[in-house]
């Protein structure tokens, strides 16, 4: 019976039991599960890139550059074998289950790289078992693959700063671009990973190397994108145009609200006074606005300005989680107070895992500055819990990584004593 207490059973278990809950609430809920939001979005914008060839969003007739291309061609593709009625978009949801029960997987992977596969099976259950990973694994929106191509790059790194061999580093390359294909913002995150090479010394020689094919390998993926998109719109557009209002929606938190007049009524009257105008169009006017709102807001009182970018959006986007739509009996309220209590533990041991985790301190450090680097740069915009779905398996992996270590010391302890 030994074997059932080994970490690669144990996650075994762990992954029929991801499997099982995303089917069941497949079985339970169907097709209704959905928010009839950005989710039909996708799937509207890949049954209109097979019937004319056109990538679109919001207007049929309109080629969008509001979105990546990734998730409609991911889409296009499985439609493509099974239709795009309810077959296909059974199918469609079960790829996306195929890619939560990966996430679960690699989760485990990271924990086993740290020297710690224990921590890599609390991590993996508790991605197994969170419930809003379970109902986005149930729907048709980026955080399924996105989250599989980030945990990829993370591992990636971590193996090309221990070997610094090529082949993990066009690993690493090929994660890194199927992420931007899904996600615009983990773009600058080569930064988060320019302090992990800091911090591991790597070599500046090689690394320069690298960076001039990393260079090269993004022409070539992104070029036709960046070809397409000046050929619509007459203008270099990198990845996508849609910043302008969550950019606009982010200065009415905190006390942003006191300075102008309603975020609906801003939108309204560019809708009303310029309604042949394109969606892209619209959405640099409301960039626009955005950057003088917060000009405005910051001269009449940048403290407040500074605490409502900082501390405030912070909160907003940490205290609360993503769950629209109540699944198997777990209300609203529930599932945020579980989630604060994950979310405080998890802080608890990011802190004390840092202090005194030295084995692998630097990997964990990394860890860090990705948490970081999204929660900065969601706070430039509209703080919202969604956005930092994709970072909760590594929340449980440093509760793993606390645990784990808890339980070898009391072990070494015990052993110790007579």
């Amino acid at each position: 019976m030994s074997f059932l207490f080994r970490p690669k059973t144990a996650v075994g278990l762990v992954l029929l039991l991801a499997f099982a809950l995303r089917l069941l609430a497949l079985w339970k809920y169907g097709l209704n599960l959905t928010l009839n939001s950005d989710d039909m979005g996708y799937v509207r914008s890949a049954q209109r890139l097979l019937e004319s060839g056109m990538l679109t969003y919001h207007r049929a007739d309109e080629p969008t550059v509001h979105i990546m291309p990734g998730m409609p061609l991911l889409l296009a593709a499985v439609f493509s074998v099974f239709g795009s009625g309810a077959i296909g978009l059974y199918a469609a949801k079960l790829v996306m289950i195929a890619f939560g029960v990966g996430n679960v997987y690699l989760i485990y992977l990271l924990g086993n790289d740290l020297g710690r596969p224990w921590a890599g099976v609390i991590a993996a259950l508790g991605t197994a078992l969170f419930i809003p990973l379970i109902e986005t694994d149930n729907l048709t929106l980026t955080e399924a693959p996105f989250l599989f191509g980030f945990l990829l790059f993370i591992r990636f790194a971590i193996r090309l700063g221990r070997h610094r061999q090529m082949a993990d580093f066009y690993k690493l390359m090929a994660a890194y671009l199927f992420c931007l294909l899904f996600r615009p913002t983990i773009a600058l995150v080569p930064f988060a990973l320019l302090g992990y090479f800091l911090l591991i010394r790597y070599p500046w020689r090689l690394a320069w190397k690298q960076v001039w094919i990393a260079a090269i390998l993004i022409v070539l993926v992104l070029g036709p994108w960046w070809v397409r998109n000046y050929i619509h719109y007459g203008e270099f557009i990198p990845l996508t145009g849609s910043s302008g209002d969550p950019l606009l929606l982010g200065t009415y938190q905190g006390y942003g609200y006191r300075y102008g007049p309603p975020y609906k009524e801003v939108v309204g009257s560019i809708e009303k006074q310029h309604p042949q105008m394109s969606h892209y169009e619209k959405e640099k006017l409301k960039k626009e606005i955005a950057i003088q709102r917060m000009k405005t807001w910051y001269r009449a009182n940048p403290g407040q300005w500074l605490e409502s970018y900082t501390i405030k959006k912070t909160k907003a986007q940490w205290e609360q989680p993503f769950y629209w739509i109540e699944i198997f009996g777990v209300s609203k309220n529930e599932m945020a107070v579980w989630h604060q209590r994950i979310v405080i533990f998890a802080f608890i041991s990011i802190a004390l895992t840092i202090l005194f985790g030295k084995p692998h301190q630097r990997e964990l450090l990394f860890f860090v500055f990705l948490i970081a680097y999204f929660t900065a740069l969601n706070n430039v915009f509209f703080a919202y819990p969604r956005y930092n779905l994709p970072l909760m398996p590594m929340l449980f992996l440093f509760i793993g990584v606390f645990l784990s270590s808890v339980a070898s010391l009391w072990a070494r302890k015990t052993a110790a004593s007579p």
